[in-house]
């Protein structure tokens, strides 16, 4: 694919108004706000007259739909049901195994808990009280798991799917398969097939987009897309977005893209900006859409389709005010704005990101900081918190907008993903970050060992960071690092650097998170194997998406497979960093909108003095009840299911459906009996006795509540917190 900088000469048409068009954001995604790329499409419409438009996110929408305790009331029926159905089998399939524990998420609350949490998060005085706080994100995890319930095992992990779980998402077979994709969106199609279906029925919709950003998104796509060619036989459908972009640039064969995308006209791999508004323009001509670049068709070749690429000093203010803020798990906006695109450095090997060609991620582009500064005075009007959705802005670029906003005084309180300049001390950015509303900064330090950085030709000294981040730590900006191991030739010795930086330094640091390195086929290392002593694996002929590839360590033999986890370094190391936080989209998931929130309510600490305090609502706490089965921990796991997948992965047949479901339909592991299990508030089950229950079983389990909950014992009494400080606390 070529790159092509979109011009922006088309004259603005009043009469463009009549043309009606539906641009939607899928679900499974942040609850928490909106994703910016449709107030980006939706601006440049209007640019052109185009002000025919709706927009919908439809991922907040369904998860407010499934969060009525009319949906949740059946949904705990449903629950209870399947408990007592398997309670008197002698022996469950695996799947049965894994919708058990996924069903005991059901016990002891209430129809209307969703919606209480969401109104936690909405509160601004209960969101900001952490032990509150973190009843409601225990409620919504056990929520997530309750869903599960109506999808296939094990198919959901929080707000977004298992990758290495009963479906492979990067089979065409799988993602073009009805039933797979209905499985998979199960507890949705209450909202796919009601509230959907009738604003697709709502107007003579003559376009519809949708633009899917992340992987966990696709399947809803395409099964909604199901839905807009059944409604509306006529319409343009669109599939655009990053993830759109990925699936289109990693497909092994470019015929093939169209496989999984049965229901759809057209498809914007690149920014959309340009295209959407030439696609308009054809669809109010009746002009054909083979000559629009950035724009794929069923009779164009990818092969020679350009890629679009924005310039983005000439795009409008985009619009915020399509979206109804009120409807987000939020206290207040928190807004996604981009004020430059690609990255300056542009040079890591690792890197293969978004809308790339021949370099680590797309050219690097920077939006005129006086146009910056107009568009956040149109932003302040909604919000003063924003987080600067980039790749990297270059250091100058990052000083003038920092000054800019410093004398523009506009309020906001901001975050955004920098590089670790070596310059940050040497003049003072952390206090001009801070004069300008910054409250926090995330870092990829990538590796604590210098050999490695340099490989990745980071252009990062390891020794100058700690330095930098004492600048951030003065000014109480919190910084949040991310780094990974398993970067060919790491050693193990250089696997437990990665984390013994961040123990040395913990006092310097907010939220830190290590991964597992993943080649991908576009990135350096993949397109120079011999300079990194890697030998790429094919994946099997299953994987119609090249997403992320096995390679072979050419120096020792060893193969190493995309998500497995093959750090091998020691549980005590990787316990002296990880806190017992919750992940995105919660507060402790770097760059996450309520991370972003409480860093501007109590500075680089994070957390408030009040984490020890008692909630001021009880939405889900320990449950202690009787189980059919010797012990859950003989149970089929989430763990089983991933590590299943991983090893048909490394085989000639690869993964699919289909195996995963055979392998699910066979017996499980678990023996009947009579136990007793807990269910932890966040929904997950543990065993309490392994062995056979004798005696009174009712004084037992009496007993064990009342150990669980004192007030119990006398329900006048306080309830005691369930939920213990964070960084000593049990967390599911």
């Amino acid at each position: 694919m070529e790159l092509q900088v979109s011009p922006r000469s088309r004259a603005h048409r009043p009469e463009n108004a009549d043309l009606p068009f539906l641009l939607i954001n899928p679900p499974l995604t942040d609850p928490t706000y909106p994703y910016h790329s449709i107030s980006y499409l939706v601006a440049s419409c209007e640019e052109f007259g185009f002000t025919g438009h709706r927009c919908v996110d439809a991922n907040i929408d369904a998860l407010n739909h499934l969060a009525r305790p009319e949906y949740v009331g059946p949904l705990l029926d449903e629950a209870a049901e399947f408990r007592a159905a398997m309670g008197g089998r002698p022996s469950l399939t695996r799947a049965e195994e894994l919708r058990y524990q996924s069903a005991l998420a059901g016990v002891g609350v209430a129809t209307d808990f969703v919606q209480r949490a969401v109104r936690v998060f909405r509160s601004s005085e209960d969101f900001h009280h952490y032990p509150t706080y973190r009843q409601a994100t225990l409620a919504v995890q056990r929520w997530m798991k309750l869903l599960s319930l109506r999808s296939l095992p094990g198919a959901y992990s929080g707000f977004g799917l298992r990758t290495n779980g009963p479906v492979n998402y990067l089979s065409h077979h799988d993602l073009s398969d009805p039933d797979v994709l209905d499985a998979v969106c199960g507890p949705f199609l209450d909202y796919i097939e009601g509230p959907f279906r009738e604003l697709l029925r709502g107007s003579d919709w003559r376009l519809v987009g949708l633009s899917v950003n992340y992987a966990a998104q696709l399947p809803f796509a395409l099964r909604m897309a199901r839905e807009i060619r059944a409604v509306l036989p006529d319409a343009v459908v669109v599939f655009g977005g990053t993830e759109i972009c990925d699936d289109v640039k990693y497909a092994r064969d470019s015929a093939d893209v169209w496989t999984m995308f049965p229901d759809a006209d057209l498809i914007v791999p690149g920014e959309g900006e340009s295209p959407l508004v030439d696609i308009l323009c054809a669809v109010r001509d009746g002009a054909p859409f083979e000559r629009i670049a950035g724009v794929l068709t069923r009779s164009g070749s990818r092969k020679g389709m350009k890629l679009n690429y924005e310039h983005v000093g000439l795009l409008p203010t985009p619009k915020y005010d399509v979206w109804d803020w009120d409807a987000y798990w939020s206290p207040e906006p928190v807004v996604l704005y981009s004020p430059t695109r690609g990255c300056y450095w542009n040079k890591c090997t690792f890197c293969d990101y978004g809308l790339n060609t021949d370099r680590p991620t797309s050219p690097s582009r920077e939006r005129p900081v006086e146009l910056v500064l107009r568009d956040l005075d149109a932003i302040s009007a909604l919000s003063r918190t924003l987080y600067f959705s980039v790749d990297a802005m270059s250091p100058r670029y990052l000083r003038r907008l920092a000054e800019g906003m410093a004398e523009a005084d506009l309020g906001f309180r901001w975050s955004a993903e920098l590089r670790l300049e070596r310059t940050f001390p040497k003049r003072g950015t952390a206090e001009l970050l801070k004069s300008a509303g910054c409250v926090s900064i995330a870092f990829g330090y990538e590796s604590a060992t210098q050999r490695i950085l340099d490989l990745i030709d980071k252009g990062v000294r390891i020794d100058e960071v700690p330095e930098i981040l004492r600048q951030l730590a003065g000014a109480d900006i919190g910084a949040q690092l991310m780094g990974f191991t398993g970067f060919p030739s790491e050693t193990p010795e250089e696997a437990a650097e990665t984390y013994a930086f961040l123990a040395r330094h913990r006092e310097l640091w907010s939220l830190a998170g290590v991964g597992e390195f993943s080649l991908t086929p576009g990135s350096i290392v993949a397109k120079q194997p011999q300079r990194f002593g890697v030998g790429v694996m094919d994946l099997p002929a299953s994987h119609d998406i090249a997403r992320a590839m096995g390679w072979r360590d050419l120096a020792t033999g060893a193969e190493h497979w995309p998500g497995a986890e093959e750090s091998g370094v020691d549980e005590s190391l990787k316990a002296q960093v990880r806190l017992k936080l919750a992940g995105r989209p919660f507060v402790g998931g770097i760059d996450s909108s309520h991370t972003l929130l409480y860093f501007s309510e109590n500075g680089r600490a994070l957390l408030p003095g009040n984490t020890a305090e008692q909630p001021r609502v009880t939405l889900v706490d320990e449950q202690v009840l009787g189980v059919p089965f010797a012990s859950l921990d003989g149970l089929t796991s989430v763990a089983d299911l991933e590590a299943e997948y991983l090893r048909r992965l490394q085989t000639a047949a690869g993964v699919d459906h289909r195996a995963m479901a055979a392998w699910l339909s066979g017996a499980g592991a678990g023996a009947p009996g009579t136990s007793l299990a807990m269910v932890l508030p966040g929904g997950s089950p543990m065993s309490l006795d392994a062995g056979p229950v004798r005696g009174d079983f009712a004084k037992i389990l009496r007993s064990l509540q009342i150990m669980q909950n004192p007030g119990a014992a006398n329900p006048g009494a306080a309830r005691p917190d369930t939920v213990a400080p964070v960084l000593v606390g049990v967390h599911d």
